[in-house]
């Protein structure tokens, strides 16, 4: 069943994420970035070289991370927040994508903005709708530009799907009970555990599925996961520091108390 984004899901997004709204129509553009140039090994190295010299990134492989982890919170929080809470799946096709940039964070955090806001419902098999809609945003979006970064800038993939990874279980651990609890979250969990669990590596272009193995992640005391790969943050420029799920803060930690 084919249906639209509401005013109201629109607002909800932008106040709670970075969604590019018509509000924003005023707002003076800085950059636009379509995903559909990604595509092509040409188009990432141009969107790569630009962000490095935005970001001043003395390692390559950072940027490449980084980018790849602007992609992994962009993906999580439009396209699976309106599937989980509002039941709809929008046209997350390359051409149907851009990234907007009307600040001038030194973070490089543009707006995601679907220019057809057209969206599909589930009618009967939700588990299937679910199924069809991963595959169209991992195998048909994420996988490609994750390839292209991977050649550009030899970052390994599992650091790229790490960088979705994060995501995924930040919405569902941890965002999602500052709005909802008890059954109702339970019933809203039932697309995380579908997307981990049951999700084959297909659609990341893996012989499994990249997300299955942060289950098994330590939590740490803010309720994040740790990370199994370092996404080479500190490595950004000479003020850079680690993250807060570095793996190599535990170690750190370790040799202090040997």
């Amino acid at each position: 069943m084919k249906s639209v984004i509401t005013r109201d899901e629109e607002k909800f997004l932008n106040e709670h994420f970075r969604y590019f709204t018509e509000d924003h129509r005023d707002e003076p553009v800085y950059e636009r970035l379509n995903a559909e140039s990604l595509l092509s090994r040409d188009g990432t190295e141009k969107a790569l070289n630009h962000l490095h010299i935005y970001l001043e990134s003395e390692s390559f492989l950072t940027t490449g991370s980084f980018l790849g982890k602007r992609f992994g919170y962009y993906a999580i929080t439009v396209p699976i927040v309106l599937m989980t809470l509002f039941d709809k799946f929008p046209d997350v096709s390359p051409a149907n994508v851009e990234y907007v940039r009307i600040d001038e964070n030194p973070k490089w955090f543009p707006k995601y903005y679907l220019k057809d806001k057209t969206t599909i419902s589930p009618e009967e098999n939700r588990k299937a709708w679910i199924e069809e809609n991963m595959r169209q945003l991992f195998r048909d979006h994420l996988a490609p530009i994750f390839f292209h970064i991977h050649k550009t800038t030899r970052v390994s993939k599992k650091v790229l799907w790490e960088n979705v990874a994060i995501y995924l279980y930040w919405l569902y651990e941890r965002k999602l009970p500052e709005w909802y609890e008890g059954a109702e979250l339970e019933r809203l969990r039932e697309d995380f555990r579908f997307i981990v669990e049951e999700l084959d590596g297909e659609p990341f272009g893996e012989k499994k599925n990249p997300f299955t193995y942060f289950e098994s992640q330590p939590v740490l005391p803010t309720g994040a996961r740790e990370r199994k790969c370092c996404c080479l943050s500190y490595r950004l420029h000479e003020d850079s520091t680690f993250c807060k799920v570095c793996p190599h803060l535990k170690r750190m930690d370790e040799l202090k108390n040997l």
